[in-house]
C-alpha cells in the first residue's frame, strides 16, 4: 500500500509565533496564579482543621520568626519579642529608646499597652527591668556587662519611685528636641516637664560587682550618693558616709595611713 505524500510544511511569520508564544505564557501565569491560591487555601484549612481537632491551639517543633507580638482578645499588645529592640510603647505611642547595636528584646506591658518591663541582651550587655505603673521609668534593673577589656561586671539597681502627676511624654519629646537644638529655656514648661523627667530617674540603691571589687551605694532622694558599703581591690572593707556635697564625713574603719 503506497503511503500518503506528506505536505511540506508552510513558512510562519516570526511575529505570529511570538505573539502566540506570548499569549501561552500570560494563560500560564493566571494558571500559576489560581493554582497557588487554591494552595493557600488548603494549607489554612487544613491548619484550621488541626487547630479543631486539638482544641483550638496548634503545635510547632520550631517556629522560626524576626518579631512576635502577643495580644489580647480586645487586641491590646501584651508581649512584643523581637530580634533588634522594640520602642517603648507608652501613651499610645512609641518612643525611641538608647541602647546598645545588635541587642534584642522581650517587652512586657499592662493592659493598657504601657510597657512594664522586659529583657534585653547583645553581645556585651544583659537587663532585666521591672518599670512602675503608669510612668515610664524603670523600678528595678539587674545587669551584666562586658567591658572592651573582656573584663565584666554584674549589678542591682533600685530607682527612685514616681511621685506627683504622670510624665508627661509628648512634654518632654518637644523639650528634648528644643535642648538639642540650644533653646532649652529653664521657664519653658516643655524643658520643665523634660527635667522633672530627668530627676526621676535617679537611683537610690546600687549593688555591684568586679572583678576587684564590690559594693553597695545608697543614695539619697536627689540621687547623691551618701552612704558607701564596699570592698576594694586591695580586698579592703570600708563603709564610708558622705554628704550632700559629696565630701566624706564618717568612715569604718579609719583610712590606712
Amino acid at each position: 500500500m503506497t503511503q500518503p505524500a506528506l505536505s511540506s510544511p508552510s513558512p510562519v511569520d516570526p511575529s505570529v509565533a511570538i505573539a502566540q508564544l506570548a499569549s501561552q505564557l500570560r494563560w500560564h501565569r493566571r494558571l500559576l496564579a489560581v493554582f497557588g491560591l487554591v494552595l493557600a487555601a488548603g494549607i489554612i484549612a487544613f491548619a484550621v482543621q488541626e487547630s479543631q481537632a486539638s482544641g483550638g491551639t496548634a503545635r510547632f517543633d520550631e517556629l522560626t520568626v524576626q518579631r512576635l507580638t502577643v495580644a489580647g482578645p480586645d487586641g491590646v499588645r501584651r508581649y512584643i519579642l523581637s530580634h533588634d529592640m522594640p520602642k517603648v510603647p507608652f501613651a499610645g505611642r512609641e518612643w525611641e529608646r538608647t541602647v546598645p547595636p545588635g541587642m534584642a528584646g522581650l517587652v512586657m506591658l499592662d493592659p493598657k499597652g504601657n510597657e512594664v518591663g522586659g529583657y534585653a541582651a547583645s553581645d556585651s550587655h544583659a537587663m532585666l527591668s521591672l518599670d512602675y505603673r503608669d510612668h515610664p521609668l524603670e523600678a528595678v534593673v539587674l545587669g551584666t556587662g562586658k567591658a572592651d577589656d573582656g573584663s565584666q561586671a554584674a549589678q542591682i539597681l533600685l530607682k527612685q519611685p514616681p511621685t506627683g502627676p504622670a510624665v508627661d511624654m509628648d512634654a518632654v519629646d518637644r523639650g528634648a528636641k528644643k535642648a538639642a537644638q540650644g533653646s532649652a529655656d529653664p521657664n519653658d514648661p516643655d524643658v520643665r516637664e523634660l527635667k522633672r523627667h530627668y530627676a526621676m530617674q535617679s537611683v537610690r540603691v546600687a549593688l555591684a560587682a568586679t572583678p576587684k571589687t564590690a559594693a553597695l551605694v545608697l543614695s539619697d532622694a536627689q540621687g547623691r550618693e551618701r552612704i558607701l558599703l564596699r570592698v576594694d581591690e586591695h580586698d579592703d572593707p570600708a563603709i564610708v558616709v558622705l554628704g550632700p556635697d559629696g565630701k566624706e564625713i564618717a568612715r569604718f574603719p579609719e583610712a590606712k595611713k
